[in-house]
């Protein structure tokens, strides 16, 4: 092997891991989003009754409803639809991502485990509030949901997934 070589091993053992390991989940969700099709799946559903249930704390007329005949997940106020949420709404594909970096990036068992359920709280918890965030924005600026939904809140939940790889790596390369 040449030092070229030798010196990229580590880079592309890494992407062949991160790639393998986000491929299998990416096509676990896919399959678990189509086993439940063309209703919303359970975690799209849990994540809107947990929103629901934090935008109730300032709001106590949001109700969700959904359809054995639709993919989403309906918020409603009043008897008007504010946001639908689709299966995309719901985290877990940005948490495949995280933790594809987290066991491709390898650290010790007990610490990637660790940082894995942090992490994922974290994701979660940002999530909760993304979602919820968009609903107000689609209440009270139905205008720039658009802006919202693609770039603002996207590029801050994956800007927090960075910052956790940041202390991840940070982490590792000291033990």
């Amino acid at each position: 092997m040449t030092t070229a070589q030798n010196s990229y091993r580590g880079v592309i053992i890494f992407l062949v891991k991160f790639i393998g390991i986000y491929l299998v989940g990416n096509v676990s969700y896919g399959l678990f989003i189509e086993y439940y099709a063309p209703s919303p799946d359970p975690v799209t559903y849990f994540i809107s009754e947990n929103v629901v249930a934090l935008l109730n704390l300032f709001d106590e007329s949001i109700t969700i409803s959904s359809s054995k005949a639709s993919p989403y997940v309906s918020f409603v106020k009043e008897n008007k639809t504010i946001i639908n949420v689709f299966e995309g709404c719901n985290g877990l594909n940005v948490m495949i991502v995280y933790f594809s970096f987290l066991v491709a990036f390898k650290g010790k068992i007990k610490q990637t485990l660790v940082f894995a359920c942090l992490g994922l709280v974290i994701i979660y918890v940002m999530n909760l509030f993304r979602v919820g965030a968009l609903y107000e924005v689609a209440l009270h600026f139905p205008a720039q949901l658009y802006f919202f939904h693609k770039y603002f809140f996207t590029a801050l939940l994956y800007l927090a997934v960075f910052i956790l790889w940041y202390f991840w790596v940070k982490q590792t390369s000291r033990a």
